[in-house]
């Protein structure tokens, strides 16, 4: 049985990295931070910080040594340049590589063509050749939508103008996880290193729809007056690609690819079949989503 005590992360200080050091932490794993700069020295002193050459495979080899796992929590700029990455590990001996693919329908055949999704695609089947031919090993995470994001995001429910567009009825039903959960259960599938071999795991600690939200949000103020609309997953991606074909490259036209997916019921966006029992995932209570929308409404 493989044993994963020594963890990297490459990409601590973004936004989804400082939760998964927390959870490592909280769990007693020895780990180790990947930076550009020693002077990122705001991690701990329980924590390692090696500086490296994000662009050099013999950097973060040498990086890498005695390292039985390695998280990448990198964001978009930095996702073509895992496959540095992961011949690293691979080449250091490392057992365990999680690549920084965490959303909702990233492993869909009907995404992997679609902007940025086509990178998660490339990086994933580079890490699935790779782990073919040598002792490395994978795990592919699926938290879905990351709730504080969901939760965040007019497009799927307008707290500050008290407005929704239900996309596609309002009814597609999307998992959720929070960024501190999602952090927790990576840390368990280090202590399930056989059992989150070489697959998908997939994290739910919700299945919302936006209809659903709305429900829960009249109910912790019903005297707000909301406004409800109609618009087509489909036109919501035609919008983004078109605006990428067009030669764009903003945050509005990725974002319109992403909920045009997310939202569009063929995609796969519910995890009904998941992993929560083996990382001891609890489900998100109906108490908790309320205070959870009465925070957005405050």
């Amino acid at each position: 049985m493989a044993v994963i005590k020594n963890v990297t992360i490459a990409g601590a200080s973004g936004n989804i990295g400082p939760h998964v050091l927390k959870a490592l932490l909280e769990v007693n794993f020895n780990v180790t931070v990947l930076t550009r700069s020693q002077a990122s020295d705001g991690y701990g002193a329980r924590v390692k910080v090696v500086e490296v050459d994000f662009n050099s495979v013999s950097s973060l080899t040498a990086a890498l040594k005695n390292q039985d796992a390695v998280i990448s929590t990198i964001g978009k700029s930095g996702l073509e340049k895992q496959t540095l990455l992961i011949d690293a590990a691979a080449a250091a001996g490392v057992y365990r590589f999680i690549p920084s693919e965490f959303g909702s329908c990233t492993t869909s055949p009907k995404v992997a063509d679609l902007p940025f999704y086509s990178t998660l695609a490339t990086v994933r089947n580079y890490l699935i050749q790779k782990a073919a031919a040598s002792a490395l090993t994978y795990s592919i995470i699926a938290p879905g939508c990351f709730t504080e994001y969901l939760l965040a995001f007019p497009a799927a429910i307008n707290f500050k103008n008290h407005s929704v567009a239900f996309i596609d009825g309002g009814n597609t039903r999307v998992s959720v996880t929070s960024l501190a959960t999602f952090a927790r259960a990576v840390a368990a599938v280090f202590h399930h290193p056989d059992k989150t071999k070489n697959r998908v795991v997939y994290v739910s600690e919700a299945i919302l729809d936006q209809k659903q939200l709305l429900d829960v949000a009249k109910k912790v103020k019903p005297e707000i007056q909301w406004t409800t609309s109609d618009i087509k997953s489909a036109d919501i991606l035609k919008a983004g690609l078109d605006a990428i074909a067009s030669g764009g490259d903003s945050l509005q036209a990725y974002g319109n690819v992403l909920v045009g997916t997310v939202f569009g019921e063929e995609y796969g966006s519910a995890y009904d079949d998941n992993d929560n029992s083996l990382l001891g995932v609890e489900p998100l209570t109906e108490e908790r989503l309320k205070a959870l929308v009465a925070d957005r409404l405050d």
